[in-house]
């Protein structure tokens, strides 16, 4: 709202040009003008007129050198009296070391400067960075920019910085523009405006000066204003509809710093001047025309476009209207020169006073009203890259995402389990963030390639049903590969470049385009979310992209996949993983396990995802987010339970009906009345297991007892604690062979190999075995392996066929099944327990638990190995009501009827675990887990747990029974409930 400018009693109202039109800059409007008045006043009247004019001037110091800087800013501040200092290049405590040095030297405090346009990191090489803003000029909400801003305000106040030289609000309406380009929002004046003030509005709001750059628009210029001075050949008419709407717009929104670039304007000024140095624009059009009453800055006056060889171009800015002076090329000169200036009368004092108020009047408005605390910190980086930073980043990365062409709907992609992807990174690694994300989602193929493909390159990769070319580069040996790629089929270019420079590709062959704006860390890694669904992708371009596509050009490509974001964005307000940190390493740290995979998700996200320690003890080799655990009774929820799922979606059983109407070997009397209900229930009266010790090993090997609860010959061999077993004991040989043969292909140990004849005989054991008595619940292993058997028999399938083919294949869950050797190598998978009695070998790509390795591998009860990430897309399936990837893997009613079902007599679901809501502390789950929740606990050490009230799950894997099950360290630990626990400790 634009109002006539009067506060009575604050001392800026006397520096202000008396414009019927000017809006009251907003620092000001919340100040209490009184006390304002009688601070500036009561510092004013200690300066001489030579210390005020001091005021106005702002050198720049290279802080690299703390020494050196010291005794530069010594001068700058004893000798001259400078009024603010802007450092350049260096690292963050070398800034917060000076500034607090400054401040304690310095009889008026200093105001300290940034020139961050994408924040700190701009000049600081250990701050991380924001996007740049032609990036930023694609997103579609401003609030994400006001957000922006806040977080770069919490960085400068960090710092002790109380201004900051952004936005830019250049209209970027030259494509060859060689200064401006990727700092401007774009090319359209209202989105720029729109943008630049919503920032503007969250650093103000954050207690910093915003400064918008450069007056009056440095967009139209194919020079550089570093070099030489710039020529703006626009009419007045699109002066003012483009280059001077941002800035309109950011003077009637009321902020507070406009910098006046070096550039001529023959529209406003005729006479060659650089607009910086010229009333007709510093003056007569930003301030009275335009109604600007903000301070006033100029740019580096040692700029190329600022040059003046028969005067001082300080001297010139000043009575051009500038407040502020940067980067004097000699400070002391340029004073005595202004000096001169005033003792002729060139100048006056009162024009010198009303800059020094305003100035003065800035300072107490940004916090220096009092001798300002210490900055320097032994955290600050800690502070300053902080997760509310990554927060903000990953925000803008994913907004500023932008889908340029989309033939067919080709993303995001679907069908993983039918179509083979390529990805080809052109002028970067194979092995990088991209390709790493896109192998979370995806088996992928990578290649990288500098100048060219070769032909047999080429010929693999056209191979793939889908091709993605990763452009890092502009180069001719990019755009070479780019036609060599033109003909593959299902391209997609995802460009790593600014957008100017796609053109250069133009015209651009294949299916989708998907524009990233720059290569980081994380536009590498949400391009991949984007390929593949991670989240909506919403951006619009910025510019108008010759040959290629048009301003505001931006395809939506909706969510169809988990994505991965972080803490804060999914309303944790704690630090979610110092807390996890804390445990894991307590539990390790005792014994626990070696090493570990804790992932958690909430809100459709990924949004903590972490790999502690090593898979053994031997500490080799390290756990990664790709490490396999064997997943143990987490096998029943993941393996079978799906599998069963998706039968019963098919209508090929009833939940009702007796198990013996799908496996006829059950038709027995007493079980012949057993429901599929009551399997999954644990409420079946099957005992808890068979022994396959008693099974699997030779009776006519040994004397006496196979086991003793007492070490005493032949019972030596420990089996487990309290438990020996008896040396002498051999396995069968019958249903067990020492070579792999056809017969028998399966491995169970080292030289153990098992068939059919093994399978058919522990399932026969499982069909004959006493029913208990008593009815009732009781958790049972061999209610999971009649499962697996009924739906193989109802589906015809194998199951380890069946889940693949129906769940992980359609979920991408590429690292997931049964039997792992067959396609992963041991280094890729955790090991388990040193078998010393039955397999005498220690347990790795070998499924744990006995009784599902001597059913070679695959049982209901245990087998399927895993990582945290595939498992994330189960779960997350689940909380989708069972679409993922844009598929129907399973009807709403079927996820509904299976998490949601609760036994009667117990804690138990329908094949799901659940929290124990009448005895917590005997829950496997966190107390504060909702009654809602559904999972399963592993013995391995695994476990996962889905929470529909909060759209989140927890998955843990780890192999605590590596060395051995007698493991008291976990137990005294229990991670798993205190991992839960912390997780709702910190929402």
């Amino acid at each position: 709202m634009k109002r006539i400018f009067k506060i009575v009693g604050v001392a800026l109202a006397v520096a202000c040009a008396a414009s019927a039109n000017a809006t009251i800059p907003n620092l000001l409007q919340g100040t209490d003008g009184e006390q304002c008045r009688k601070w500036v006043d009561s510092v004013f009247n200690t300066m001489s007129e030579t210390d005020r004019l001091k005021q106005l001037f702002m050198p720049v110091v290279d802080p690299t050198n703390i020494a050196v800087a010291k005794k530069t800013l010594y001068n700058h501040i004893v000798n001259n009296s400078v009024g603010g200092i802007l450092f350049s290049g260096g690292k963050a405590r070398q800034y917060t070391e000076l500034i607090d040095y400054c401040q304690s030297v310095a009889k008026v405090p200093l105001l300290f400067t940034l020139d961050g346009e994408w924040g700190p990191a701009m000049r600081l090489k250990d701050v991380d960075g924001f996007p740049y803003n032609m990036g930023l000029g694609a997103i579609q909400d401003p609030e994400l920019l006001y957000l922006y801003g806040q977080e770069t305000a919490r960085q400068c106040r960090l710092l002790g910085l109380q201004v900051n030289f952004a936005p830019v609000l250049d209209v970027n309406s030259d494509p060859a523009n060689p200064v401006i380009g990727k700092r401007s929002f774009g090319e359209d004046p209202r989105r720029v405006a729109e943008l630049g003030c919503a920032y503007s509005r969250g650093l103000e709001s954050g207690g910093v000066m915003a400064v918008a750059k450069h007056f009056p628009g440095h967009g139209d210029t194919n020079v550089d204003s570093h070099k030489v001075l710039p020529t703006i050949y626009h009419d007045k008419c699109t002066l003012d509809s483009v280059d001077l709407l941002p800035f309109q717009r950011f003077i009637d929104e009321g902020y507070s710093g406009i910098m006046v670039g070096h550039l001529n304007v023959p529209v406003v000024d005729k006479t060659n001047t650089p607009s910086s140095l010229s009333k007709f624009v510093s003056t007569d059009l930003l301030k009275h025309e335009m109604g600007f009453e903000g301070l006033a800055f100029t740019d580096a006056l040692t700029m190329g476009g600022a040059s003046q060889k028969n005067s001082d171009n300080c001297l010139r800015a000043f009575k051009a209207g500038a407040d502020v002076l940067l980067k004097p090329a000699n400070t002391a000169a340029s004073i005595q020169a202004m000096l001169a200036a005033l003792r002729s009368g060139e100048i006056t004092q009162s024009q010198i006073d009303e800059s020094c108020r305003k100035i003065l009047t800035y300072k107490y408005v940004l916090g220096l009203r009092k001798r300002p605390e210490k900055v320097d910190r032994p955290d600050l980086l800690e502070q300053l890259n902080s997760p509310e930073a990554e927060a903000v980043r990953r925000n803008l990365v994913e907004a500023m995402t932008t889908c340029i062409r989309n033939d067919n709907d080709l993303l995001p992609f679907k069908n993983l389990e039918s179509n083979t992807i390529a990805v080809v990174n052109i002028g970067a690694p194979a092995a990088n963030e991209f390709t790493r994300f896109c192998g979370k989602y995806a088996d992928v193929s990578t290649f990288a390639a500098q100048q060219g493909l070769t032909q047999q390159q080429l010929m693999r990769i056209k191979k793939h049903s889908i091709v993605v070319a990763a452009v890092y580069s502009d180069n001719e040996g990019a755009r070479h590969i780019m036609s060599q790629l033109s003909r593959c089929e299902n391209l997609v270019t995802v460009f790593f470049i600014n957008p100017y420079k796609m053109s250069d590709f133009a015209p651009i062959p294949g299916e989708a385009i998907l524009l990233m704006g720059e290569n980081t860390r994380l536009t590498r890694e949400y391009a991949a979310q984007a390929l593949f669904g991670g989240f909506e992708v919403r951006g619009k371009l910025p510019v108008n992209v010759k040959g290629v596509a048009p301003l505001g050009r931006g395809i939506l490509l909706p969510k169809t996949r988990i994505g991965y974001s972080d803490p804060l964005s999914a309303g944790f307000k704690l630090p979610l993983a110092d807390s996890i940190d804390k445990i894991i390493k307590t539990a390790m740290t005792a014994g626990a396990f070696p090493g570990c995979q804790i992932l958690v998700a909430r809100n459709g996200n990924v949004i903590l995802d972490r790999q502690y320690g090593f898979t053994d003890r031997s500490r080799v080799v390290a756990v990664t987010d790709s490490t396999l655990y064997d997943l143990a009774s987490v096998s029943k929820i993941t393996g079978t339970l799906p599998g069963v799922m998706a039968a019963y979606d098919k209508g090929l059983f009833g939940l009702d009906k007796p198990a013996s109407a799908y496996i006829p070997e059950m038709s027995t009397e007493g079980k012949d009345t057993i429901t599929v209900r009551q399997l999954l229930l644990h409420q079946s009266r099957m005992p808890a297991s068979i022994s396959m010790y008693d099974l699997m090993m030779d009776p006519c090997t040994y004397t006496g007892r196979l086991l003793s609860r007492r070490k005493r010959v032949p019972n030596t061999v420990l089996v487990h604690r309290g438990v020996y077993g008896n040396a002498d004991a051999k396995l069968r040989k019958d249903i067990i062979s020492a070579h792999k043969s056809e017969s028998a292909p399966y491995c169970v140990a080292g030289n153990v190999y098992v068939g059919q004849a093994a399978m058919d005989t522990i399932m026969q054991h499982v069909y004959d075995v006493p029913l208990r008595n008593k009815h009732g619940y009781l958790y049972s292993d061999l209610n999971f392996a009649l499962l697996m058997d009924m739906e193989q028999n109802v589906t015809g399938e194998p199951h380890d066929k069946w889940v693949r083919d129906n769940v992980f294949g359609p979920l991408g869950c590429t690292r997931t099944g049964y039997r792992p050797l067959v396609r992963f190598k041991k280094r890729n998978i955790a090991p388990t327990e040193n078998d010393r009695f039955l397999r005498k070998c220690t347990g790795h790509g070998i499924v744990h638990d006995e009784f599902a390795a001597f059913s070679g591998g695959v049982q209901g009860n245990a087998g399927l190995f895993s990582n945290s990430g595939d498992l994330a897309k189960l779960c997350q399936m689940w909380l989708n009501g069972g679409v993922y990837g844009g598929q129907r893997l399973l009807k709403k009613e079927t996820v509904d009827l299976f998490t949601k079902t609760k036994s009667d007599i117990s804690r138990r679901g329908l094949g799901f675990d659940k929290p124990d809501v009448d005895n917590p502390d005997k829950s496997p789950t966190a107390k504060s887990a909702p009654a809602s929740v559904y999972g399963h606990l592993g013995f391995t050490g695994t476990a996962v747990w889905v929470d529909p009230d909060n759209d989140m799950f927890m998955i843990f894997l780890c192999n605590r029974v590596c060395p051995t099950r007698d493991n008291r360290a976990f137990s005294t630990t229990n991670p798993r409930p205190a991992l839960m626990q912390a997780i709702y400790n910190c929402m």
